[in-house]
């Protein structure tokens, strides 16, 4: 539980957890994220009081930790339900996937994984079809392998070395970037996404080098954004938000009066929301998440480069086996 999974908090995580990172409310001009709302749950699912109760009394013992309830939904499995919590130590945080059953008198700590003689044939064919990223590598590839980021992630930023060796060695992968920004963390993923999806509609290469300045001044970036309220409340400069934004798209070679009037028109953010429901289909919880045609690897930073090359050599091999 000492582990920190940085950047790995779901979504709907409660903005209480993580006040410190609170922000006002976007402006009507700019792009709004899809609401953060499960699915109803069916009579006698378990409640996100019971669940509350439950991590209570099971760890109510120890004062160093915290568990918050972050989501109760339907789980992959349907005799199952899914309770993500999120551990809170005085050192770190970590997100822990709960399973309940039906008749709520068991439950499971864990994660769910797909199985059969191929396990990952659901979420291959999912991505196949669906992913829509910018893009890198032969547009005829068989071999998919796709990178859920958020511009706003330090995690994701470190990941960036990963991704650029694997580009490297395997060439004839073809590689998607699908923006899954983190709202409830990060006040300006979202819009980062928008202005990330207008440039890769434009230029794949522009959208490139948008990612790579993005991340380059990420640190930059929040010194600019991040103000001080009046009431000494932390809070976004919007306007601070949109120059940059419209700077490094500059950068990249577009107008970036064009790109900022395509982020912000519903065409565009209903593309970013469509990439965030995707990757809650896929039930990505974090970011940076990487599927290697449909198999889940999660963080490739998190994975020693060896380990992680002779994963993608093998699945490679399983696909010119089919």
């Amino acid at each position: 539980m000492r582990t920190l999974l940085t950047c790995s908090a779901v979504l709907l995580l409660s903005v209480s957890l993580f006040a410190q990172n609170a922000a006002p409310k976007p402006p009507a001009s700019a792009p709004k994220p899809a609401a953060e709302a499960t699915p109803a749950l069916p009579p006698g699912a378990p409640t996100t009081e019971l669940a509350e109760t439950y991590f209570k009394r099971m760890f109510g013992y120890d004062s160093n930790l915290q568990v918050k309830v972050a989501s109760v939904q339907l789980s992959p499995d349907p005799n199952l339900y899914e309770v993500i919590t999120v551990f809170v130590t005085p050192e770190s945080q970590q997100v822990v996937h709960w399973y309940v059953s039906k008749d709520l008198k068991h439950a499971i700590a864990g994660d769910i994984r797909p199985f059969g003689a191929d396990p990952f044939e659901r979420d291959r064919q999912e991505l196949a079809t669906s992913a829509f990223g910018p893009a890198h590598g032969p547009a005829d590839a068989k071999f998919l392998i796709v990178e859920f980021a958020d511009l706003e992630c330090p995690a994701c930023k470190e990941a960036q070395s990963v991704m650029q060796k694997l580009y490297t060695d395997f060439p004839s992968a073809r590689f998607v970037f699908q923006s899954y920004p983190l709202v409830t963390l990060h006040p300006w993923a979202f819009r980062a996404s928008a202005y990330l999806d207008c440039l890769a509609r434009s230029s794949q290469e522009q959208a490139a080098t948008f990612i790579t300045s993005v991340y380059s001044h990420q640190k930059e970036i929040e010194s600019i954004i991040r103000r001080t309220g009046v009431d000494g409340k932390p809070m976004i400069d919007d306007a601070e938000v949109t120059g940059r934004l419209r700077h490094y798209s500059e950068t990249a070679g577009a107008d970036p009066a064009k790109i900022q009037a395509c982020a912000e028109t519903p065409e565009t953010i209903a593309r970013v929301n469509r990439s965030i429901a995707l990757g809650l289909s896929l039930h990505v919880t974090g970011t940076p998440t990487l599927f290697v045609n449909g198999r889940l690897v999660g963080n490739p930073g998190g994975v020693p480069y060896d380990a992680l090359k002779a994963l993608i050599s093998f699945e490679l091999d399983q696909s010119a086996g089919k």
